[in-house]
């Protein structure tokens, strides 16, 4: 059994060994970051997965997702989304940023899973 894992952030590439057809792959984008100051929490990073994903004796992309950053503590500032990861043609969405009560009252991003809310604000969509 061949057994590759990339769990640091970046860019890079992947080629398929010979006689290798067929690939296991669970894809994990960055979660979002929260917001500060009564701000809500960021979504997590989505996934997506397969047991059996057909490959041939070439080269794949690979990108792992760095997560979003928090706000500061004593601001209203907004955290940041966090980014996708890929493995060839399959894309995982990376978490929204959470909501904040201020300025503008922003609601929490959209992502892998959505941003969570700070009153009176709804949560982000997944």
């Amino acid at each position: 059994m061949f057994d590759e894992s990339f769990t640091t952030v970046e860019s890079t590439t992947w080629t398929a060994p010979a006689g290798v057809t067929s690939v296991e792959y669970l894809v994990v984008a960055g979660g979002g970051g929260g917001s500060g100051n009564r701000g809500g929490g960021g979504g997590a990073g989505g996934y997506r997965t397969d047991a059996s994903f057909a490959v041939t004796a070439q080269t794949y992309a690979i990108t792992v997702g760095a997560g979003g950053t928090g706000g500061d503590y004593d601001s209203p500032q907004l955290g940041t989304s966090g980014a996708d990861s890929v493995f060839s043609t399959i894309t995982s969405t990376g978490g929204g940023q959470g909501g904040t009560t201020a300025p503008g009252e922003k609601i929490g991003g959209t992502g892998g899973s959505g941003g969570g809310g700070a009153a009176p604000n709804q949560g982000g969509n997944g």
